[in-house]
């Protein structure tokens, strides 16, 4: 596998999770009982036209974290040092 579908295929699997969430959420709002009363509320909530923007947002926060942690795994989180010459009086 190329390096740019790999890099791409990182990219998407926090794209993926987020998707992932809200269909489960989507399906555990049609559970019988408390807990399909609870999951609709949450989801009627979440997507009233405020609320929607920030929990994308906040979602979209989240997975920008995951690439990042993702990137860190693999790269290392080492610093770059900058060397600064000075020049020699003599």
């Amino acid at each position: 596998m190329k390096t740019q579908a790999k890099l791409i295929f990182k990219g998407m699997i926090p794209i993926w999770c987020v998707a992932g969430i809200l269909v489960l959420m989507s399906l555990m709002a049609n559970l019988p009982g408390l807990a399909g009363e609870i999951f609709s509320k949450i989801l009627g909530i979440m997507f009233t036209p405020i609320f929607l923007e920030c929990s994308l947002a906040f979602l979209g926060l989240i997975a920008v974290f995951c690439i990042n942690n993702i990137r860190l795994k693999a790269e290392g989180n080492d610093y770059v040092e900058m060397e600064i010459k000075e020049d020699d009086p003599s």
